[in-house]
């Protein structure tokens, strides 16, 4: 496994790259800035050295995923695939590093096992794809949803989170993503995030909400405009501070040596 494989299996798990769809994140991409969609799933470009914290979310939601699936001790299936990324070239940010991210991942597990996994029965889905095929779409709606089982007797869609912070109420209460669940799984009494905080001392924080039809509307009709702007090829630059921290800058800057030096193409 590679960390470029583990970033890139999730989204495309069950899901043809040749066939043309939108889903959450697409969505997000674009609305965030239709030029950075176009350079990551148009022209396939990716960081050459991904970034630290990105893997390690991954290595987490891979690790829960056995928990759920298999049975497994998620820390050990963390420390497992951590391991495996231990030789690979990432970005870190000053804060972290592969010892100080093994601990907090190793931590937060545990953590989870002892206090939150006894909240959980009657699992009904882990790692679930979803296609939706809606009359408003011109393209099918697809989704992984982490997990779906009954949290403290509801039955509740979850998806978890890492974060080196904690989650303001509003972003529970206003996430897409939670949205896009609650399309999919309509009979959930439910829908939260579970952010597992990687601060010096480990936090696991629930965010509780429900999705009312006026809500999901709102949302599809977002979909549906944002759909139609990328099947008319419509892509722009939407200048910003979040431009600083962008993997693409140099394309906008036409910085063709710091492209070579940061970037690569995928197949």
């Amino acid at each position: 496994m590679t960390a470029r494989t583990l970033l890139e299996e999730r989204e495309e798990k069950g899901i043809s790259r040749q066939e043309p769809y939108l889903s959450h994140s697409r969505v997000s991409r674009y609305l965030h800035c239709p030029e950075q969609y176009r350079l990551y799933y148009i022209e396939n470009l990716r960081p050459r050295f991904p970034a630290a914290s990105l893997v390690f979310g991954k290595v987490v939601h891979r690790a829960l995923a056995a928990l759920f699936q298999n049975g497994e001790d998620p820390v050990e299936a963390f420390r497992r695939s951590w391991q495996e990324v231990s030789q690979v070239e990432l970005t870190y940010n000053h804060r972290d590093s592969w010892e100080k991210l093994s601990s907090a991942g190793e931590a937060l597990l545990r953590k989870f096992v002892e206090e939150e996994l006894p909240r959980l029965a009657n699992v009904v889905a882990t790692e679930k794809v979803f296609t939706l095929d809606i009359t408003s779409l011109d393209l099918p709606f697809v989704g992984i949803i982490d997990l779906v089982a009954d949290l403290d007797g509801k039955r509740t869609v979850v998806d978890f989170k890492t974060s080196a912070s904690a989650y303001k109420e509003h972003e529970a209460l206003m996430s897409d993503q939670l949205t896009a669940y609650g399309m999919a799984e309509p009979d959930s009494e439910r829908a939260a995030l579970c952010v597992l905080v990687k601060a010096a001392e480990p936090k696991i924080e629930w965010h509780l909400t429900r999705r009312s039809g006026d809500q999901i509307t709102e949302y599809l009709t977002k979909v549906q405009l944002v759909g139609r702007e990328i099947a008319s090829r419509r892509f722009y630059k939407r200048p910003g501070m979040w431009c600083g921290w962008c993997d693409f800058l140099p394309v906008c800057l036409g910085s063709e040596d710091k492209v070579r030096e940061t970037l690569i193409q995928i197949g």
